[in-house]
């Protein structure tokens, strides 16, 4: 009976193993590309924040079946600003921009440069020309950055669970594609600006049929065994 019981026991083990592993999870990352060579204090990356300007980058990612985004992020490599003033930096998250490639970055005159009047070009999608900047849908303020020092700093902002719903909805429409909009009221230097996101993908369950197929190979191998223990029973008793 001992014999029975470990040979059930390793091959439930080696089923077990067998399995795929229930979730897969992977980090993607988006560099913004240079908007402007390496003048002033920028870096080699720089994604230049000028104020009498609002900024579109468009972002592309094809999802796998079920694949989700379980958090995300939009890193600022030292950026700063220019001078000592008060200053803010407008970020949006876009269902869509206008006339903005995959992976590239459109700029448009603002249509507000005078921060005391509020979120500048991206306050309600129009350009100064009245051009709309979005293709329909919504915007999403996602942060707001006040006061960024002259000295260059690095800066991470982390989406929200709300702001991971609107992320998973935007990527799944119009071509897998969003698009993040950047609104300076003042100009600010910095080397790049990264997006990562990371998702998890569920494996797949097995098919019925083919748990069907282990479970009847098991039962035969455990009646297997009985009939062989039956048996030497039998000519031990004789």
């Amino acid at each position: 009976m001992k014999s029975v019981k470990k040979l059930l026991v390793s091959l439930a083990a080696l089923i077990v193993f067998a399995l795929p592993p229930v979730v897969r999870a992977d980090t993607i990352t988006f560099n913004a590309p240079a908007t402007k060579p390496n003048d002033g204090s920028g870096g080699p990356n720089n994604f230049d924040l000028d104020h009498y300007r609002a900024y579109t980058w468009s972002v592309q990612h094809t999802f796998a079946a079920g694949e989700q985004i379980t958090s995300a992020k939009l890193v600022f490599r030292s950026i700063h600003n220019w001078d000592p003033n008060a200053n803010r930096l407008y970020v949006n998250l876009l269902d869509y921009a206008r006339n903005t490639a995959h992976n590239n970055v459109s700029s448009v005159q603002d249509a507000n440069v005078d921060p005391t009047q509020g979120n500048g070009g991206f306050s309600d999608y129009f350009d100064v020309n009245g051009n709309y900047l979005g293709n329909g849908a919504e915007k999403v303020d996602l942060t707001t950055l006040v006061n960024l020092s002259m000295t260059p700093n690095t800066i991470t902002y982390e989406f929200t669970a709300a702001q991971l719903l609107k992320l998973n909805e935007f990527f799944s429409s119009l071509d897998n594609t969003l698009a993040f909009g950047f609104d300076p009221d003042c100009h600010f230097w910095n080397n790049g600006i990264k997006f990562e996101i990371t998702t998890k993908t569920p494996a797949p369950v097995p098919e019925p049929t083919t748990m069907a197929l282990l479970g009847t190979g098991l039962a035969g191998l455990y009646a297997r065994r009985r009939r062989q223990q039956k048996k030497a029973q039998g000519e031990s008793d004789s």
